[in-house]
């Protein structure tokens, strides 16, 4: 399974205000490059894969193995002078409210820098373009449920990322695209590839113990039976009798969880 890293392909660039693009635009002409700021795994990694070579400079906001659940105790405490040294030199930020609305990047880095643009890489802030689909009764429930992992999310992210980064560094138009192109190319060829092995399973019925597989799963087009995401402290007798039961009852093929379960839940 591709790591969130890999996976980490488009959400990056939604929208603008039009007196910020102004300011961006006369900072393209100038000597000095357009900087943007992430600071999530997903954000970042598609900003990387969008603007390489294009002149423009990304720069991380938190360190890459900081949860987005810590980010605003960092951004508001150890790490408030060196955001505000990166937030005063940037032009943009990459965020998610759209999805996540406690994403602290954005409003931080105002306090420091009040012509900043926010890009969305869910949503354009605009509604310039339509967003990424939210499954129903998904919601913003933030990060856990990374609708990115479904492939038509992640091409849409990136369409989004783009055209805001084309926005605010026309310049770079036709290194962005082109890294658009080959990055959309990527996902064709990983849907099909994935499909082709899918195609020659007799069994994808799926158990989820995490919250966070929900768009995977559906992109993939398995068969989940049952979701139960437990804490360790949760998984009593009763619960691992349940998880037995249901992986006997449905003839499951596999089971799914983002960490390494419990060990009484691996012999279930």
């Amino acid at each position: 399974m591709p790591t969130l890293r890999t996976l980490t392909l488009a959400l990056i660039m939604t929208g603008l205000f039009s007196n910020s693009l102004q300011a961006a635009d006369s900072k393209t002409d100038s000597s000095q490059p357009v900087r943007v700021l992430a600071s999530l795994p997903i954000t970042y990694g598609l900003g990387e894969i969008l603007l390489k070579d294009s002149g423009v400079v990304l720069q991380r906001a938190a360190a890459a193995n900081l949860p987005g659940s810590r980010q605003t105790a960092y951004f508001t405490g150890r790490g408030a002078d060196a955001l505000r040294g990166l937030a005063n030199n940037a032009d943009a930020v990459i965020g998610l409210r759209s999805i996540w609305a406690d994403d602290p990047l954005y409003p931080n880095a105002r306090r420091s820098n009040i012509r900043i643009v926010e890009i969305d890489a869910a949503r354009p802030v605009d509604g310039s373009l339509p967003g990424i689909a939210v499954q129903p009764g998904q919601g913003t429930d933030g990060l856990n449920s990374q609708p990115w992992l479904a492939g038509n999310n992640m091409g849409r992210m990136a369409d989004v990322l783009a055209a805001d980064l084309v926005r605010l560094a026309p310049a770079a138009k036709p290194k962005i695209e082109a890294n658009l192109a080959a990055f959309k190319q990527q996902l064709l060829k990983l849907s099909a590839s994935s499909e082709a092995a899918l195609a020659g399973a007799d069994n994808l019925s799926v158990v989820s113990l995490s919250d966070r597989f929900s768009y995977l799963i559906s992109g993939l087009n398995l068969e989940l039976i049952d979701t139960q995401a437990l804490t360790d402290e949760q998984w009593t007798q009763e619960a691992l009798s349940k998880l037995s039961a249901t992986l006997k009852d449905n003839d499951v093929a596999l089971v799914l969880d983002h960490r390494q379960p419990p060990a009484p839940v691996k012999t279930a």
